[in-house]
């Protein structure tokens, strides 16, 4: 937990400071990257809380005591849900925005700037309405001889409604919805011939190759990740006295704790892993990189404004228009 913890939140760190310091990075897709980054970076500050909270270190009970034991459950229960639907929020995004590029290039112009920015806040202010109940009920409880930080709604029937909505809306309908956008996207993409003599038209090509890479390789990370907090969920329905026989807390520990965790680390690793402007922005912004390597890297910032991995839908719309001359303008 020290471990993932410390590698999401200078991970996030470094993915916020590095859009922020590169201009040719503040893109469409990279804002909904961004907006990740922020719940994550979140997520893994107030996992600790909740984590001494519940009896996982020692068997002598909480770490934590008396009112700093209610507020780390609250505040950890309540984060770490908000920071799990908008990343899934984010990704669905994601695949929108890509659908829109490559599905419908010219419609890309409809999608402002504001109405993007309406649309991040949209995944927070409907994560943190969702999530408010988990704020709300959730408490510190002694269970036989173990200490646990319940989400105690007392009417179970309300408790297994809100437990079946956030799985069908936020967890399995967000997926059907990106694999049905990212379907489309694949099926356009193989259907538009390639022309070996354009090389703008294949080095685009490559380059939304490159961004799919990325967005699936995010939603495998997080469909596994969170496949196992789904079990957790389904066993505290079903049998929540399985949690009391395991004495040792593998199945709390593991399903609750580790994997969603290592959920918020795995964005900055395959955004710097797969994507070649990250990499290169931040070697330029680390004062401890070679010289050569920021020379090349700043060389190639200049030949990446037209990188389809970074330029904005409006621009993206118009790339396959050819541009008219000076000389054609006065002409015309």
């Amino acid at each position: 937990m020290a471990m993932i913890c410390l590698a999401a939140f200078i991970g996030n760190i470094l993915v916020l400071v590095t859009v922020y310091k590169t201009p040719i990075l503040r893109t469409s897709t990279n804002y909904y990257y961004v907006n990740m980054a922020v719940s994550d970076f979140l997520a893994s500050l107030t996992a600790w809380p909740l984590y001494l909270t519940d009896e996982i270190i020692t068997s002598r009970g909480s770490l934590i005591q008396g009112p700093l034991a209610t507020i780390g459950c609250k505040v950890g229960m309540y984060t770490r849900t908000v920071s799990t639907s908008v990343s899934i929020l984010s990704l669905v995004l994601i695949a929108v925005d890509r659908c829109i590029a490559t599905v419908f290039p010219l419609k890309a112009t409809l999608v402002s700037r504001k109405m993007r920015v309406v649309m991040l806040l949209a995944t927070w202010s409907i994560s943190l309405g969702y999530c408010a109940p988990m704020f709300y009920f959730s408490k510190v409880e002694d269970v036989g001889k173990k200490t646990f930080c319940r989400f105690a709604w007392n009417n179970k029937l309300a408790l297994i409604i809100y437990y079946v909505t956030g799985i069908s809306l936020i967890n399995i309908a967000t997926l059907i919805a990106i694999v049905i956008l990212y379907s489309r996207i694949m099926s356009v993409a193989r259907q538009r011939p390639g022309t070996k003599s354009n090389t703008a038209e294949q080095k685009r090509r490559k380059q939304s190759q490159n961004i799919m890479k990325i967005f699936k390789s995010i939603v495998i990370a997080y469909s596994v990740c969170f496949s196992l907090f789904c079990v957790y969920l389904i066993l505290k329905i079903t049998d929540p006295d399985v949690f009391v026989r395991d004495k040792c807390n593998w199945i709390l520990g593991f399903s609750y704790f580790v994997f969603p965790t290592f959920s918020t680390a795995i964005n900055p690793i395959i955004l710097f892993s797969f994507s070649y402007n990250f990499r290169c922005a931040l070697k330029t912004l680390c004062p401890f990189s070679f010289e050569k390597c920021r020379l090349r890297c700043k060389r190639r910032n200049v030949s990446v404004s037209l990188d389809h991995e970074n330029v904005n839908l409006p621009e993206l719309a118009g790339t396959d228009r050819p541009r008219q001359t000076d000389r054609q303008t006065k002409t015309l």
